[in-house]
């Protein structure tokens, strides 16, 4: 395996050579020349003690900002390039450091870790032609070899998306073909992270159609990526291997959206509804499965948030599927897959400068009745996201939507231009007793464990600093637990990200 290549550092070095160049011929303000040495300083000292050294520097080059800066547009890489026309150019970079306490999920109860992800993302557009090409090199630092630390926190140097997106009569109508990554509706199902460090990616085809009333359809026949390597060591080590996807898992889907359909009709609150329907088949086998299917049919309806209006948001998502194995003493055992999924939110935003919004919102995701063996009832989240549900995933990540009841309540504002604050209060229950908790692993096949799992409060502040393309993000996580563990788990975490 290789080891030795680093994106970020090459990254780095070349952007240091083009800052210095355009430094000599004043096509740079003084922040864009700190902004640039602290990225090439930052990921040439990788051993740095944590991710405070980046933000304090992040910190100078603000003070450094002119005032004539403050009225500029955010600096892209594309500026300083002479680039043929229909070639773009961007990219980003983040680092942050994450610290869990009396962790609940298996592992050592106290890790840390510092993530770095470098991502360059390449687009040539010709005769109703998009191609693309982005690559990513995500790695951890000071994580414990005994902590929970995987694929979705390293990807040394890979292919995200390598692609062609080909108009077909219009551009209402597009078929991708090659690799790629989506987000569709919700994000619960189909998403590309935007808090975990690594990407879902697939290997198909994407099929798309927007009528002229504002209704999509999209179709997709793919294979779901791996990303590689996935032992522990490999991982620690931030070895390089390519990812692939194998014939022997396949994933499908067909999505619909009505952005308006009561557009003009009720004369009121409900025109302003949005709906989704939609179908995924995640199929595979392997040496010991001989064939599985999770075939997953869901609805979605919302009414978007508006200053001094009501918002909603329900979703309900049934699966079923079969799963045929090959057991240890050599026999065939026969199963089936039948879950279920529902959320509903109930929101208020005030028309005040703040922007506040408040909410409450409760999930049930079903989980495995160990009297049923033969049968899988733990909701799958397929290729979805839970960071923005039960909080960050990472070295946090205890809740999906599986096997789980949770009520909850949220609110967040922007006290100042740039700047949001988010809470998150909610408690959990088990749906089914004897199943597992979340990505705990934590179970009580007996049933004696009582259903109730405790509560957690997740704090997040995010400023997007103008006209610098930085996000910086700071916040911490309390859990309360019962059942399992009764110490209180506290996670914590701080970044930034600068886009270019």
């Amino acid at each position: 395996m290789m080891r030795n290549f680093n994106l970020t550092l090459v990254l780095a070095r070349l952007s240091s050579a083009e800052a210095n160049a355009l430094a000599e011929k004043s096509m740079l303000s003084s922040f864009q020349i700190i902004t640039c040495s602290f990225i090439v300083e930052f990921c040439r000292s990788r051993r740095a003690k944590s991710l405070l050294a980046s933000v304090a520097l992040a910190s100078c080059a603000l003070v450094s900002v002119p005032s004539s800066a403050a009225d500029a547009s955010a600096w892209r890489l594309d500026q300083s390039l002479d680039l043929p026309e229909g070639l773009s150019l961007s990219g980003a970079f983040r680092s942050r450091f994450e610290n869990a306490r009396n962790s609940v999920r298996s592992g050592t109860p106290n890790d840390q870790v510092l993530t770095f992800r470098t991502r360059i993302d390449a687009r040539y557009k010709e005769n109703g032609r998009v191609w693309q090409f982005e690559v990513m090199d995500a790695r951890q630092q000071y994580a414990d070899a005994d902590g929970i630390l995987g694929t979705g926190d390293v990807n040394a140097l890979d292919i995200q998306q390598a692609s062609v997106k080909l108009a077909l009569g219009s551009e209402a109508t597009t078929l991708k073909l090659g690799r790629f990554t989506s987000d569709y509706g919700s994000r619960r199902l189909v998403a590309r992270p935007i808090y975990r460090n690594t990407f879902n990616a697939f290997d198909g085809l994407e099929f798309t159609h927007i009528a002229p009333n504002g209704n999509q359809v999209a179709v997709l026949a793919t294979q779901p990526v791996q990303r590689l390597p996935t032992d522990k060591a490999s991982v620690l080590d931030n070895d390089f291997e390519w990812d692939k996807s194998s014939n022997n898992r396949r994933f499908y889907g067909v999505f619909t959206t009505q952005p308006a359909p009561l557009a003009g009709k009720t004369g009121g609150y409900f025109d302003r509804l949005r709906t989704e329907a939609y179908y995924f088949s995640l199929r595979g086998k392997s040496d010991t499965i001989l064939d599985s299917s999770i075939n997953t049919l869901g609805l979605r309806a919302e009414v978007r948030a508006q200053p001094g209006q009501f918002d909603f948001e329900v979703e309900g998502i049934l699966q079923r599927g079969d799963n045929t194995r090959i057991t240890a003493d050599g026999s065939v055992s026969r199963g089936d897959h039948r879950a279920e999924y529902a959320f509903f939110e109930l929101g208020y935003s005030f028309a005040v400068p703040s922007r506040l919004r408040v909410l409450f919102e409760i999930d049930y995701g079903s989980g495995n009745d160990l009297e049923t063996p033969q049968r899988q009832e733990r909701f799958n989240q397929l290729f979805g996201v839970t960071a923005f549900a039960y909080g960050p995933t990472g070295f946090y990540g205890v809740f999906n939507a599986s096997n789980i009841i949770t009520p909850g309540l949220r609110a967040s504002f922007n006290p100042i231009a740039g700047l949001n604050l988010m809470a998150s209060y909610r408690h959990f229950w088990l749906a089914d007793r004897r199943d597992s908790l979340g990505r705990t692993k934590e179970s009580d096949p007996s049933g004696l464990t009582d259903s109730y799992m405790g509560q957690h409060l997740d704090l997040r502040a995010r400023w997007d600093v103008s006209p610098l393309s930085i996000r910086i993000e700071v916040g911490a996580v309390i859990y309360k637990p019962k059942g399992f563990q009764e110490r209180n788990s506290v996670f914590t975490y701080g970044g930034a990200e600068l886009t270019f």
